[in-house]
């Protein structure tokens, strides 16, 4: 039983090896059409036209870009080969972007390949530098600078510091988790109970009275607040600890 392991072992051992690579199709000329465009082609192609792209679009940030699902390639008739690519969806960070690699031959569209293509964008961003504890007014030593990745999440993130201090964090921020601007915010400088000026600007002219602030307030956050003048309930906007205002 040994021995015939031992065959078989060494009869598996001879074989070729199979890999994605060796097992893509290759595509040869033939006397009809004798000119081939590779499968490398296509992708460089396609990586021209997502860098053009983002250059257009002041693109900064260090990005990579890598295959997905491209073409085997294609077979061509005699005649001069120029390219043409156009992204439909623009490009989608840290997903799949489509590209499509329009063949011309002599000046003429030949043939469309779509090709689809993974393009990552890193930057430095403002990083927890410890675990922050939700109503924790942040401070410089708590953060650190990182490189990460950003996949087109629907928030903004932070490159310099300064931006982040005296921030309160709105939940728990775990140690190295990335700073955001769904994860902190503005701390309360108007409390309750508190005495502001209450402006508005009246045909031209902005008019200050004294108001009562009814509830707590953020910079830029809506607050109530009663107009001590007329004793009306209004809504303004928190400028500062000292000032909200009416727009009209």
């Amino acid at each position: 039983m040994s021995k015939i392991l031992g065959l078989l072992l060494a009869v598996f051992l001879l074989l070729p090896m199979s890999s994605s690579e060796g097992a893509r199709v290759v595509v040869a000329p033939t006397e009809q059409l004798p000119q081939v465009i590779l499968r490398e082609q296509l992708i460089q192609q396609a990586t021209i036209g997502i860098e053009d792209y983002l250059q257009t679009g002041g693109e900064t940030r260090r990005h990579t870009i890598e295959e997905i699902n491209t073409p085997a390639g294609l077979r061509l008739p005699q005649g001069r080969i120029t390219y043409r690519t156009t992204l439909p969806n623009g490009v989608r960070l840290g997903k799949g972007t489509q590209v499509n690699v329009d063949v011309l031959l002599n000046g003429s569209k030949y043939a469309t390949m779509r090709c689809l293509m993974r393009v990552r964008a890193f930057d430095q961003m403002v990083t927890a530098n410890k675990q922050l504890i939700q109503g924790t007014e942040i401070t410089a030593q708590d953060l650190r600078i990182d490189e990460r990745e950003y996949k087109g999440e629907n928030w903004t993130y932070f490159t310099d510091i300064k931006q982040v201090i005296g921030k309160v964090a709105r939940r728990g921020i775990g140690q190295g988790e990335i700073i955001t601007s769904r994860n902190i915010q503005n701390p309360v400088i108007i409390h309750s109970g508190d005495l502001i000026d209450l402006s508005a600007v009246v045909n031209g002219i902005r008019v200050t009275t004294q108001g009562k602030a009814l509830e707590n307030g953020r910079e830029g956050e809506y607050i109530n607040v009663k107009n001590l003048s007329s004793n009306k309930v209004v809504r303004g906007k928190v400028i500062d600890k000292n000032n909200v205002e009416i727009s009209r």
